[in-house]
């Protein structure tokens, strides 16, 4: 299955987050964001994709950091075997293969822990993973991807 120009659209508007987000966990959360909302289209197809919520990846994404591998469902959503074009297969390859890499990593371990709350120079907190979360929230209520679920 092909994936939607609306899920091609979230994707690459989720993928500018990075510019905001530098640290390890958030830029890896957003591949891996990004690469459920595409392997939930070559899985699940758009209907059911639709049902897929935020929280759902981050616990998706969670669990497969403290296994340190893909769980089940994200080894099936990987298994999508052909892009749009070679180019596109090969960076989504290479993605999935960062994430491997991160997730086998005892620094993404490590940092999970402390990915809630940053501290800052003055005292105060950065709430990293919160807002991010928001971000992705606020993009994911713009796309068309959901229109129908929140009509409905």
């Amino acid at each position: 299955m092909d994936i939607t120009s609306s899920t091609k659209q979230l994707v690459s508007q989720v993928q500018l987050l990075k510019s905001k987000y530098s640290d390890l966990c958030s830029i890896s959360f957003i591949d891996f964001y990004c690469q459920c909302r595409e392997g939930s289209d070559y899985l699940f197809g758009s209907s059911i994709g639709k049902q897929i919520r935020l929280v759902d990846i981050l616990q998706w994404f969670l669990q497969c950091v403290d296994h340190q591998k893909p769980i089940p469902l994200i080894e099936l959503m990987w298994k999508d075997i052909a892009g749009p074009t070679l180019g596109a297969y090969q960076q989504d390859e290479r993605i999935e293969r960062g994430l491997l890499k991160a997730f086998i990593s005892q620094e993404l371990k490590e940092a999970v822990q402390t990915w809630d709350l940053q501290r800052t120079e003055d005292g105060g907190v950065n709430l990293i993973l919160r807002n991010l979360l928001n971000d992705i929230d606020k993009l994911e209520s713009q796309s068309t991807i959901f229109q129908d679920k929140v009509k409905g």
